[in-house]
């Protein structure tokens, strides 16, 4: 999680998260999708910014004229011509600055060599041109123009805009592929609390949200609803002074293990505030954070909060379908407020667990990628194990008849194409909380001289042919089989636990389930619209394709 400050003159920065990889496997594609691009907790990571003294580019042309190669004779020396692009691969992992050695987290060598800067730019612009899902709205800016490879690339993207009026291409970002392969490598250095914020300029207001098992927040007593009001003797709801904002955003994002940092907190329904002292650490993400049969005389309901599509989560998501299937529930509440995705083979086993034999389509996700790409088969449903103890093993199901989700604006890409794709199955689904955050696209990300960059490459549709939800899905009065699911509009609540029958969104899902309609939500601590800290993340084999779905 990066978390970025700034003085209440200074407009509110764009917040964006981890990159989702998907895989191709022997025969399977096993999709990955995630959050906006933007920073790993591993770092500053995040789009690629741009130099103090550097300007706008100057935009050239449409990359729509007909490409063929250039007869320049070296790589490093080839000239820009309009128009004309020679194959990516001639300047893959030619590096101003070659590394040496092996990556500390998959062991394999580095491929870069001796090239310039120039090599790194124009593989930039060729690898654009041959994968960006739309081309064809690309400009096409001479390589020589740009500080640095980063920056460059930062203008590589399309400005066209949703119906809504956003843009559609709001997650073009790079990050140090260091960064990158922590996180595929399950890493990341934190305290263990999820974070929600409601403002990043004065008066800010930053919450957390859930607090990971085990980790160095749960040992020194913090809970859902803290409110964190000072770190390192500043004040993180008023700090204007830069001095102040850069200390408080290393507080907040510790770049490596054993960083101490000290924070001041105010607890649900405390009088005073307390002070703790934090350790970083290498935090193992839990997947599925929690699992409970909640009980009305014979009446069960399971719930599951489920905050990461990784590999680890298909073995915990055995675990708790079996749980949940010899207490004999009748219905599920799959909370997925905080997950901003991962892989999409994750989120097809996930699918097929909760609904199994009442699904009906084999399809889960259909790929769709730019004109110069061939046509791949439909993702289906997998109904067996890839991963861990149970690979190759058939997964067990509920079977049940419909789903109810819990949703914020932070439930992102994976965890919308569940939504999708049970609906594109006729497997009813109700929406309970806040429209999602719109990802329907997704990338391969493409690992270069020391960077990885992520350019959307697909977009994806379910069984009827929906994928059109940039804008989200919101709860809604009725469905209408595209962005509206049938529903409730429900603040989040910091004020209970995670899994508490009295939580806002968990006790209108289940009034909802119970009478069909939205019951009136009283709470101390509803935190309307917060913005996520953290959108979700992402977890695949170095040695298998990577895709990215945003």
């Amino acid at each position: 999680m990066k978390i970025f400050l700034k003085p209440a003159n200074m407009a509110n920065p764009s917040f964006c998260s981890q990159p989702c990889l998907v895989l191709l496997l022997t025969g399977v594609l096993a999709l990955t999708l995630t959050a906006c691009g933007g920073s790993s907790n591993k770092g500053s990571g995040g789009a690629a910014s741009s130099s103090s003294n550097s300007s706008s580019p100057p935009i050239i042309s449409s990359s729509s004229v007909s490409s063929s190669s250039s007869s320049a004779s070296s790589v490093s020396s080839a000239e820009w011509v309009q128009g004309i692009y020679r194959d990516s691969s001639e300047y893959k992992d030619y590096c101003e600055t070659p590394r040496v050695g092996y990556s500390q987290y998959t062991g394999i060598a580095f491929p870069d060599k001796q090239g310039t800067l120039l090599d790194e730019k124009n593989f930039l612009r060729s690898w654009s041109h041959e994968t960006y899902l739309w081309f064809g709205e690309l400009p096409d800016i001479d390589p020589t123009f740009g500080n640095s490879a980063q920056e460059y690339f930062s203008w590589l993207v399309t400005h066209s805009l949703t119906e809504s009026g956003s843009f559609r291409d709001n997650f073009h970002f790079s990050e140090p592929t260091e960064y990158a392969e922590a996180w595929d490598a399950g890493v990341t250095y934190s305290y263990g609390m999820k974070l929600r914020y409601y403002s990043v300029i004065p008066p800010r207001a930053y919450y957390v949200a859930y607090v990971e098992p085990g980790s160095p927040a749960a040992n020194a007593g913090i809970i859902r609803g803290t409110k964190i009001l000072e770190i390192n003797g500043y004040d993180l709801v008023h700090e204007e002074s830069m001095e102040g904002i850069m200390v408080l955003s290393d507080g907040l994002n510790p770049i490596r293990a054993n960083a101490i940092n000290h924070f001041t907190l105010l607890e649900p329904e405390a009088t005073a505030p307390r002070k703790v002292t934090l350790q970083s650490a290498d935090i193992a993400i839990s997947p599925v954070l929690t699992t409970k049969v909640l009980e009305n005389g014979n009446d069960r309901v399971g719930y599951i909060v489920f905050n990461s599509h990784i590999q680890k989560a298909q073995d915990q998501w055995v675990t708790a379908i079996r749980q949940l299937k010899q207490a004999g529930v009748n219905d599920v509440i799959l909370d997925l407020r905080y997950n901003g995705g991962g892989l999409l083979s994750i989120a097809s086993q996930v699918s097929y667990m909760l609904a199994g034999s009442n699904i009906q389509s084999e399809v889960f996700y259909e790929q769709l990628e730019n004109s110069k790409k061939p046509v791949l088969e439909p993702f289906p449903f997998l109904d067996f194990g890839l991963y861990g103890e149970n690979q190759y093993l058939d997964l067990p199901t509920l079977d049940l008849k419909r789903v109810f989700i819990l949703s914020s604006r932070e439930t992102c890409s994976a965890s919308e194409a569940i939504i999708n794709g049970l609906r594109g199955a006729d497997i009813p689904v109700y929406l309970i909380g806040d429209t999602t955050c719109g990802k329907p696209y997704g990338y391969y990300p493409e690992p270069n001289c020391g960077t990885t960059y992520y350019t959307i490459q697909l977009a994806g549709v379910n069984a009827k042919g929906f994928g059109e939800y940039s804008d989200g899905f919101s709860p809604a009065t009725a469905s209408d089989g595209k962005t509206r699911v049938e529903g409730c509009f429900v603040d989040d609540d910091l004020n209970h636990e995670l899994g508490d029958p009295k939580e806002a969104i968990l006790a209108t899902a289940l009034a909802f389930r119970a009478t069909g309609s939205c019951p009136t939500v009283s709470s101390t601590m509803l935190i309307r619209k917060a913005a996520p800290a953290d959108k979700g993340s992402l977890m695949v084999p170095e040695t298998q394709k990577l895709l990215k779905l945003r």
